[in-house]
């Protein structure tokens, strides 16, 4: 009984409504977030580094384009075929060189070695250098094919020369080699080898990242690093084969690996095949969603101990007032029926309570007035028996006179008779609470023969029966009162004829509808909307007092409604210029079958 109770099952429905509904939305919370950061992430890293490609395509272009200045020096080419020990030949060859070396403060040294005179010459920030040679300290051919290539970083080399005390012996640097031909010749005048310093690539590099929680590399096509966060793998192969080779799918883009996000960007220059990567580990990448996941779990945790108390304090609070409610409800039982409900609480639980007191209080007044009625009709019915020879007695007087105007040759007057005689016949079977419309209809026309014989010509009255609605079953003594209403406070208003038109159709087989309209004076529009609304209420709404001038239509519609279980209308409206129109829509009272 226990698990059985409310208070467990609004536990039980509570925390699933609230734990289901949390956990989905951090699970979705995670997801999406973890979405929007990597697309997030990827957009502003691609645009990043697209800035920091183009930095470094600029960068070894002015490198390169320093390299080019022999060829626009007119007479650099034409002194790499003279006399070797003309000073000022030399002299301007170490101009050329010297300028090269001055161009971009990263360059370190440039050496030359003339093929045509077998002279090497270096120029750095010290005295230049020059000897005899039969070969170039190194080939072109090793580093790239083509008139252009470039060494990865290595160790700061002398080229053979003996180094001075101002040299450096630990700097790490990258070379451009150039092959100086006498265009459109290919033939290879003399080699031009230029190492640049790493300070300006490092400077590039050091903006695309952070360095406590991102990786950023600088490689060539063979896997050598040129740039790293970690100075120790400068100029070390990467050992990850599956990532170099992903590199090579695309000139950029990214993809996502089991520990880290990977976003490229290749330089793709004709001699420098570099490719600038940067790395953001998952740990970093997801730093935030993971946050708002433990302050969201925290939060639902929280809210989860808040439902749980809520929960048990709105259970306490309903099923105690039940449990009252149940134990007036025993007393009841016991045939108490005046017990006194004491629950004065504003929720729906005390709205039954009251409810439930009041019905008993209903429930008492009907009783009591259900047997005054009891009391009253056995009085009634006494009566009725004591009155029965009343009705008999005026039969036959009627029938007396009647016979007596028959004598005299006057049919009228016993016609007249008859009709009267009729009606009360018709008004005293007080047996039948139901009758056919074809009976209410017959006795609506003697009642109307009587006042037409009162009203003369000045009276004229239409009929259109269907002859299919005269089967339906109907209260008795409904048409009636309504006819009678015209003669009491509609004829006579204007001048002219009186009207009164009775029209029944059968609708289907469960309803009909009768339509009562005359000429007479129209309602005041207040008085007719607090008719209408009257009659718009039910049976148990409605209230009848004889001072109610409106009390034959509440009759009628009080028994049509209690007949039909409500189901029955009665409207009544205006007609132009003048009149009343009365609407009956009748519905399942039984059908008389032939």
């Amino acid at each position: 009984m226990k698990f059985r109770s409310i208070r467990t099952r609004l536990i039980q429905f509570m925390l699933l409504a609230t734990t289901i509904p949390l956990s989905l939305s951090l699970i979705f919370t995670l997801v999406h977030t973890r979405e929007s950061v990597k697309e997030q992430t990827v957009n502003e890293n691609v645009r990043l580094m697209y800035q920091g490609k183009t930095n470094l395509v600029n960068y070894l272009n002015g490198i390169n384009r320093a390299s080019l200045s022999v060829y626009t020096d007119p007479h650099f080419l034409r002194n790499l075929a003279l006399r070797p020990d003309d000073y000022s030949i030399i002299s301007e060859i170490y101009t050329t060189l010297q300028t090269i070396q001055v161009t971009t403060p990263d360059i370190y040294q440039v050496y030359l070695h003339n093929n045509v005179t077998n002279i090497s010459t270096l120029v750095t920030s010290s005295v230049p250098r020059r000897e005899f040679r039969a070969k170039p300290y190194r080939n072109i051919q090793a580093f790239g094919s083509g008139m252009t290539a470039i060494q990865p970083v290595h160790a700061l080399d002398s080229y053979g020369f003996p180094r001075s005390p101002s040299d450096y012996t630990d700097r790490n640097v990258f070379s451009l080699y150039r092959s100086i031909v006498n265009v459109p010749d290919s033939k290879q005048l003399a080699l031009l080898a230029i190492d640049v310093k790493l300070d300006g690539i490092n400077a590039i590099c050091d903006q695309l990242y952070e360095n406590r929680s991102e990786q950023l590399y600088l490689i060539d096509d063979k896997g050598t690093v040129i740039y790293s966060h970690e100075p120790n793998e400068i100029g070390k192969l990467i050992p990850d084969h599956a990532f170099m080779k992903a590199l090579k799918n695309d000139d950029e883009g990214y993809f996502d690996d089991k520990d880290a996000m990977s976003i490229y960007e290749k330089l793709n220059l004709g001699f420098a095949s570099w490719t600038l990567v940067k790395q953001i580990p998952h740990t970093s990448l997801y730093q935030q969603s993971t946050q708002l996941v433990l302050i969201n779990g925290a939060i639902a945790i929280l809210a989860l101990l808040a439902v749980v108390l809520v929960t048990l304090w709105i259970s306490i609070r309903i099923t105690k007032p039940i449990k009252q409610l149940t134990h007036y409800i025993n007393v009841v039982q016991t045939g108490q029926l005046d017990v006194d409900i004491q629950v004065t609480s504003p929720d729906e639980i005390g709205i039954l309570s009251r409810r439930f007191r009041q019905m008993m209080d209903t429930i008492n007044n009907l009783i009591l007035r259900e047997y005054r009625l009891e009391l009253a009709n056995k009085t009634n019915q006494l009566k009725a028996l004591q009155a029965q020879i009343n009705p008999h007695f005026l039969y036959n007087t009627l029938q007396s006179i009647g016979t007596l105007a028959l004598q005299h040759n006057v049919p009228r007057v016993y016609s007249l008779l008859s009709s009267l005689s009729n009606i009360m016949r018709y008004n005293m079977r007080s047996s039948e609470a139901l009758v056919t419309l074809k009976d209410e209809v017959n006795h609506l026309k003697l009642y109307l023969e009587l006042q037409k014989e009162r009203f003369g010509d000045q009276l004229e009255v239409k009929w259109e029966i269907d002859e299919d609605s005269l089967s339906f079953s109907v209260p008795k003594m409904i048409l009636q009162p309504i006819a009678e209403n015209y003669f009491k406070h509609g004829m006579g208003h204007y001048a002219g004829v009186g009207c009164l038109s009775i029209t029944t159709r059968a609708i289907d087989e469960h309803r009909v509808t009768i339509i009562i309209e005359n000429n007479g004076s129209s309602l005041e529009e207040e008085a007719l909307s607090k008719l209408q609304e009257k009659l718009g209420k039910t049976a148990r709404q409605l209230e009848l007092t004889e001072d109610d001038n409106s009390i034959g239509l509440s009759n009628v519609l009080m028994r049509l409604q209690l007949y039909s279980d409500n189901l029955s209308t009665l409207t009544i409206s205006n007609l132009s210029p003048h009149g009343i129109q009365i609407t009956l829509d009748i519905i399942a009272l039984g059908r008389e079958t032939e």
